[in-house]
């Protein structure tokens, strides 16, 4: 019940918190401002397109960190031709792209270096999703999503509305304690002293096993006890 209630729940939170500080409306305009051509296959019109599901899944990264990306592939890995689907109405980026999308915002939030675990994760989509053997239009699209999605996670991560009064998204959302390494120290504290697991909030909670399950320091059916017991 770890990833998958985790990643979807603070992703519905995410999208309460978007509406209320009015993101979408505040991060619209500057992805206008990028849209120069190339019709409805633009990238920037496509993030456009997907920003407010795009928002939720950033808000429910900064909360619970690898645990959001994880909930996320189990959630979309379907057969091939779900994962590369563009369907023009669906607000939500297409899944072979949202999952690469979520660690790469991962990795600006929270780090893990070029050997780390975001680098791995994308490593594994790929593999599992190789992109060979796709229409030369898909594929066109794919490499300008995947070539402008740097600058477009910077401008998410540095976006200040007025909601915020100078603060940006990363400031707001992404927190010290949720770092890989800090995540894993506390779940190690955990377990010579347990009773701390129950003044620790909801999203660090699973934030905290989260981690340790991905990191291999936890199986799925002790998290699913332990989060049982919160």
């Amino acid at each position: 019940i770890g990833y998958g209630i985790a990643s979807s729940l603070v992703h519905e939170v995410g999208h309460q918190g978007a509406a209320l500080l009015g993101l979408v409306e505040s991060l619209q305009p500057e992805l206008r401002r990028r849209q120069t051509g190339g019709g409805p296959r633009n990238p920037w019109v496509l993030w456009e397109n997907w920003i407010s599901e795009i928002i939720a899944d950033f808000w429910s990264i900064a909360k619970v960190g690898v645990a959001s990306t994880l909930g996320l592939v189990g959630l979309v890995s379907m057969p091939r031709s779900f994962v590369f689907r563009i369907m023009p109405d669906d607000p939500h980026p297409f899944p072979w792209i949202r999952v690469l999308l979520s660690c790469a915002i991962g990795e600006r939030l929270y780090p893990a270096g070029p050997r780390g675990q975001w680098s791995r994760l994308t490593s594994v989509w790929r593999a599992l999703y190789p992109v060979s053997g796709l229409h030369p239009y898909l594929t066109q699209t794919m490499a300008s999503l995947r070539q402008t999605m740097p600058e477009f996670v910077s401008l998410l991560a540095r976006h200040c509305p007025a909601a915020l009064r100078g603060r940006s998204l990363a400031e707001l959302l992404a927190q010290p304690d949720r770092s890989p390494s800090r995540l894993i120290g506390r779940y190690r504290t955990w377990r010579t002293d347990p009773a701390q697991m129950h003044a620790t909030p909801p999203t660090l909670a699973f934030a905290v096993l989260g981690q340790a399950r991905a990191s291999g320091l936890i199986t799925p059916e002790r998290e699913n006890r332990l989060l049982r017991r919160l």
